[in-house]
């Protein structure tokens, strides 16, 4: 199974549909594959609440501190990333700008109370435009931020 999970894909291009839906504001899309459905890419967009932060999901945070892009932000945390414990570990974060693709990667483990183990490799693509594209998030990002520990 690791090696079906080490050849998922970091990003995928967007349908039609899918570049609709996101024109409206607050909406992302989510692509998770569980080795229980053979990795097979389950794509849906969805609506980011405003009563949360409309750009904040968990260790993983844009803001926009001026007119001419943002600034993502990586904050590793054992609830949102999961094991091995990487503390301390500051704040990562670097610059989206227009056009431009940054990416944000990182992986963790996670136990039940029945002390199951499961694995989560997470990724963001983030695309500051104004002319969304099908294949946007496909292109080698300017920037990377990763936090991939050895999970054995």
């Amino acid at each position: 199974e690791a090696g079906q999970r080490a050849q998922c894909p970091l990003a995928f291009a967007l349908s039609a549909g899918d570049l609709a839906q996101l024109a409206r504001a607050n909406t992302y899309s989510s692509i998770v594959m569980w080795g229980r459905s053979a990795y097979r890419p389950e794509q849906s967009v969805e609506t980011h609440f405003r009563y949360y932060d409309p750009h904040d999901w968990g260790a993983v945070a844009v803001k926009f501190p001026h007119n001419e892009g943002a600034i993502v932000r990586y904050t590793y945390s054992t609830f949102h990333v999961g094991a091995p414990d990487r503390t301390p570990r500051p704040p990562l974060s670097c610059p989206l700008g227009p056009d431009e693709l940054v990416r944000v990667s990182y992986n963790g483990r996670f136990s039940s109370p029945l002390g199951e183990w499961r694995y989560e490799h997470t990724v963001f693509n983030f695309v500051l435009t104004e002319r969304p594209a099908p294949e946007m998030f496909l292109a080698e990002p300017v920037r990377q931020i990763e936090d991939l520990a050895d999970l054995r």
